[in-house]
């Protein structure tokens, strides 16, 4: 049986884990569903790190829904391993991850504030996206 504290400890540890970037960016948001089907939605990035991101958006999702996101963060691209990342549509290839919905919350009338954790996500990819984070990180603390 797992103690409580120790479960608490384990949460603020992941929690930890990866630096947050505070981002007023798009992300396109649709829920998961094989074959996939429905439209994407605009939401906005309150913040992101490797492990997930938050986002506020005008639906709101159940708890433990699968969610598939789309978002580009011009960039990005440059820390991941692939040879030809820099040049021609590579450059600007979006990152997209699947995302489970660890809270939602209804902020106001038609607006919903919504915390996600990565679940799909190429590792290299998330190793990009962590670098990328750092960099920009660093960047503005300058």
């Amino acid at each position: 049986m797992v103690d409580m504290g120790e479960k608490e400890d384990k949460k603020d540890k992941d929690r930890r884990r990866f630096e947050r970037l505070s981002r007023r960016g798009e992300v396109l948001v649709k829920e998961y569903s094989y074959p996939e089907q429905g439209e994407f939605r605009s939401a906005r990035i309150v913040d992101i790190s490797g492990g997930g991101m938050q986002i506020e958006g005008q639906e709101g999702f159940a708890e433990k829904a699968l969610l598939k996101l789309q978002m580009n963060f011009t960039g990005w691209q440059r820390y991941t391993s692939n040879f030809l990342k820099h040049f021609g549509s590579a450059a600007s290839r979006p990152l997209v991850v699947l995302a489970e919905v660890v809270r939602c919350i209804a902020l106001e009338e038609g607006k919903f504030e919504i915390a996600l954790t990565f679940t799909g996500i190429d590792e290299s990819h998330r190793q990009a996206l962590i670098l990328f984070i750092r960099n920009e990180i660093l960047v503005h603390r300058k």
